[in-house]
């Protein structure tokens, strides 16, 4: 049985026969939602675990022996399909995820939107259009992400300023008077404190995610997120995170005082500020450990890979993509074409 995204059923890869999945009570819902306490785990090192190593799984169905790669937890047996756990893996993680985001969609229709996406790049190469519709190969993965919840406390000082316009007499280089305006600002001195809450920061915990694939999972909808049911995973892979969750705080942190500057700009307003000193504190400190669901492509053009991600929710895409670099080109023969031809009409319309 595998999971078919389409129906949300178990699906019989003989006979194709479909089991619905049993709804989950309220209360293993609610638990599984739950965030944790980072201070907590942080204490019990827990979060911060070495590389999971390579495991060999013995198929009980055909009797295979799978070999996981690293830092794979789950995934389908290469001859028959049975899904496997490699339960070591797991032991060597002391945190591990209470839920997911569901496929919704097939690898059909991933391939669709993936198509979609390249027809939709008009400075990808032809080419790219044709061969994308038989990529190398693509895989079905859950991937680790942290959200992180934090509150923020921060005291700062700085200055505001409040431009006004200045005119001014002087010579010139012909020894004649003219008058000029400039803007001057006037600074004045502020302190203050501020406070913010910061709810489902989403880290990506897994090497295997391509940089420029990471935005597509970026905003994933938290509010379908189900309990951990090996039944979802059944014919996906599913991977152990290997961004720890102290430095997955400190992206998240990076991220939280730029807001907060922003935030403290706004407070201080006038026409333009200076911070002089602004020192944050952080508390309240929370955390979920979450599988999000991705279809990864990879794609050969003129020797090189590309990868592309598609959410396997939502059917975002995103990746990497080649240039073409006539039709560039021609984009800028085009715009400079356009520039001179503006430029003719306002000749014209000046002689007449």
């Amino acid at each position: 049985m595998r999971f078919e995204p389409a129906s949300q059923r178990l699906r019989c890869g003989a006979c194709r026969g479909e089991q619905a999945l049993d709804e989950p009570a309220a209360a293993a819902l609610a638990q599984a939602l739950a965030e944790q306490d980072y201070a907590h785990y942080l204490a019990l090192r827990a979060g911060q675990e070495p590389e999971v190593a390579v495991q060999t799984v013995s198929c009980p169905q055909c009797g295979a022996h799978c070999e996981f790669p690293p830092r794979v937890v789950a995934m389908p047996c290469a001859f028959c399909a049975t899904p496997l756990q490699a339960t070591q893996g797991h032991a060597q993680r002391h945190l591990r995820p209470h839920a997911l985001l569901p496929f919704l969609l097939d690898d059909g229709a991933a391939r669709q939107a993936f198509a979609r996406w390249v027809g939709s790049r008009w400075f990808a190469p032809n080419a790219l259009k044709h061969l994308v519709r038989s990529p190398d190969g693509g895989r079905g993965v859950y991937l680790p992400a942290w959200t992180i919840d934090a509150h923020s406390h921060t005291e700062y000082r700085g200055e505001r300023g409040r431009h006004r316009q200045l005119r001014e007499t002087r010579q010139n280089a012909q020894g004649q008077s003219e008058t000029v305006t400039r803007t001057v600002t006037d600074w004045t001195p502020v302190q203050g404190e501020l406070e913010l809450q910061f709810d489902d920061e989403l880290i990506p915990a897994s090497a295997s995610l391509p940089a420029a694939g990471a935005p597509a999972l970026a905003m994933p909808a938290l509010d379908a997120l189900r309990v951990l049911d090996g039944d979802f995973q059944a014919g996906f892979q599913t991977e152990a995170y290997t961004l720890g969750l102290e430095p997955a705080f400190a992206q998240a942190k990076t991220r939280f005082e730029l807001r907060i500057e922003a935030a403290v700009r706004r407070q201080i307003g006038g026409d333009a500020q200076r911070i002089q000193a602004l020192h944050s504190q952080f508390d309240a400190i929370r955390f979920r450990l979450i599988l999000l669901p991705a279809w990864i492509y990879s794609y050969r053009f003129q020797g090189r890979v590309w990868q592309v991600v598609v959410n396997g929710h939502s059917g975002t895409v995103a990746g990497e993509r080649p240039w073409s670099a006539w039709k560039i080109g021609l984009a800028g023969a085009g715009l400079a074409l356009g520039a001179a031809l503006l430029w003719w009409l306002g000749q014209g319309s000046s002689v007449s």
